[in-house]
C-alpha cells in the first residue's frame, strides 16, 4: 500500500514537471459566475508580504428589496481548491449563488500560490523564494489584506465568514496570531475543521505522513519542486475526460477521491465532476503540505517546524515549534464536521471545540457527509446553508 501511494505521488510529480510550462491563468471563476447569469467583479489585493492575490466578487443584486446594511461574505477554500469551489455546484447547490439570491455581497479569495494568485511585488513564481510559506503566512498576511479590502470597498465594519478545510485553519491561525481581528468578524462558520489531525484516516495521507526518513522531502529537494498540484491545461482536459460520467474511468476517480476524503453516503451528482475540475486542483506550496503532515504526526496544533534546533530557534525563540493559542479566540462559531469525513474525524472536532475555551460554539454533525460534500452535496443548501444564512440574517446588520 505504501509502495502504491509513492507511485502515486511519484507520477502526479511527474506530470507537473511535463507539465510545467503550461500554467492555466484564465479566469475561469467568473466564467462559471456569469455562465449562472450574476455579475462578477475582480479584484487585486496586495499582502504586507508582497504577494498579490486575486479576489472574485459577485455583488448583491440590484433589487431595492436587498438591504444595503447586509454585512458582507468571505468564502475562503482549502487545500489544492479555489474561489471555484463555492459556485462549482451552481445556482441551484453552490453556497455563494445560495447568498447572492439572498441579498448578500460575496467576496471569494484565492490564497497566494492557487492559479490566479501567482503574482508577488518583487518574486516570481518560477523562482523557489516564491514558494516559501505553508498555511501559516496565507493566515497572518493575506487573511487580513482580504478583510481589510472587503470593509474598505463595502463600507462594512464586519464581515461574515465561512471556511472549508484549509479554510478554517488560516482563520485560526489569523485569530491565534492577531486576536484584534475577533472584532471584524460577526459570524464565522467553519466546515470541515482542521486543526487537530491526530485521527485522520485517510490512508493516503496517513502513509505518506508516516514516512519516517523524509522520503517525501528529499524527493521534492531531489526534483527541485516547490510547488505542487498546478493547474495546468493537459490535467484540466485530461481529468474532465477521465472523469467524465459517460466513461467506465468515472468510477476510479471517485474511488480515489474518496481514499483521500471519505466514502459519502451521499454519491455527487454524476455531472459535477468535470465542472469541479474546471478549477481543481488549483496549486499549493510544498510548505503547506509539509505543515500538514506535521500536524497528523505531532497531533499538535502549531506552527512550522523547521525540523532544526538553529532555525527553530532563530524563529520562535525555542527548540520546537509553538503551539497556536486558540484561548486568543473569542466569537460565536458553528462548526460543521461528517462523519464519513476521512480527514476531520469526530475526535479532532471535539479537541477543538475543548480548546476555544472562550468561544460559544454551535456543533453539527452531519450524517453522511465526506470533507467535500460541504461543498457540492446536493443536500447541502438544506444541512448547512441554511443555518449559515439563518445566524447571517440575524447578526446580519451592521450596527
Amino acid at each position: 500500500m505504501r509502495a502504491s501511494v509513492y507511485y502515486l505521488f511519484i507520477c502526479g510529480i511527474g506530470l507537473q514537471l511535463t507539465l510545467s510550462f503550461a500554467v492555466v491563468v484564465v479566469d475561469a471563476i467568473c466564467q462559471i459566475v456569469q455562465r449562472h447569469g450574476a455579475e462578477c467583479q475582480v479584484h487585486r489585493v496586495q499582502t504586507a508580504d508582497g504577494y498579490q492575490l486575486t479576489v472574485q466578487r459577485i455583488p448583491p443584486p440590484r433589487n431595492q428589496s436587498c438591504s444595503p446594511l447586509l454585512q458582507p461574505f468571505v468564502l475562503m477554500h482549502g487545500l489544492i481548491g479555489s474561489a471555484g469551489d463555492f459556485v462549482a455546484a451552481g445556482r441551484a447547490g453552490a453556497l455563494a449563488f445560495q447568498l447572492h439570491a439572498r441579498c448578500f455581497d460575496v467576496w471569494m479569495p484565492n490564497a497566494r500560490g492557487t492559479t490566479q494568485s501567482r503574482r508577488h511585488r518583487t518574486l516570481s513564481a518560477s523562482e523557489a523564494a516564491f514558494w516559501d510559506f505553508s498555511w501559516h503566512e496565507i493566515g497572518v498576511y493575506d487573511l487580513p489584506a482580504i478583510v481589510e479590502r472587503v470593509l474598505h470597498v463595502t463600507g462594512q465594519g464586519r464581515v461574515h465568514y465561512v471556511g472549508h478545510s484549509q479554510g478554517t485553519t488560516v482563520l485560526l491561525v489569523l485569530l491565534a496570531q492577531r486576536p484584534a481581528y475577533n472584532a471584524k468578524f460577526a459570524s464565522v462558520s467553519l466546515l470541515a475543521p482542521i486543526a487537530y489531525l491526530q485521527h485522520l484516516s485517510s490512508p493516503p495521507l496517513r502513509l505518506l505522513a508516516s514516512d519516517p526518513g523524509g522520503g517525501v522531502m528529499l524527493l521534492l529537494n531531489h526534483l527541485g519542486l516547490h510547488e505542487l498540484l498546478p493547474a495546468t491545461s493537459l490535467t484540466q482536459v485530461g481529468g474532465q475526460l477521465l472523469c467524465s460520467p459517460s466513461l467506465p474511468t468515472y468510477a476510479l476517480c471517485m474511488l480515489i477521491t474518496s481514499l483521500y476524503v471519505g466514502f459519502s453516503e451521499y454519491p455527487l451528482d454524476r455531472s459535477i465532476f468535470p465542472r469541479i475540475l474546471e478549477t481543481t486542483p488549483a496549486g499549493i506550496s510544498r510548505g503547506q503540505l509539509l505543515h500538514f503532515g506535521q500536524l497528523i504526526n505531532s497531533g499538535k496544533f502549531q506552527q512550522y517546524d523547521y525540523r532544526s534546533t538553529q532555525l527553530n530557534l532563530q524563529h520562535y525563540g525555542q527548540t520546537t515549534p509553538p503551539s497556536y493559542q486558540l484561548k486568543n479566540i473569542r466569537l460565536n462559531l458553528m462548526l460543521f464536521y461528517g462523519n464519513r469525513d476521512a480527514l476531520s474525524s469526530r475526535m479532532d472536532v471535539q479537541r477543538l471545540v475543548r480548546e476555544l475555551s472562550n468561544c460559544r460554539i454551535k456543533l453539527f454533525q452531519v450524517r453522511g457527509f465526506n470533507h467535500i460534500d460541504f461543498l457540492y452535496a446536493a443536500s447541502a443548501p438544506q444541512r448547512i446553508y441554511k443555518h449559515i444564512i439563518q445566524q447571517a440574517t440575524e447578526w446580519g446588520i451592521n450596527k
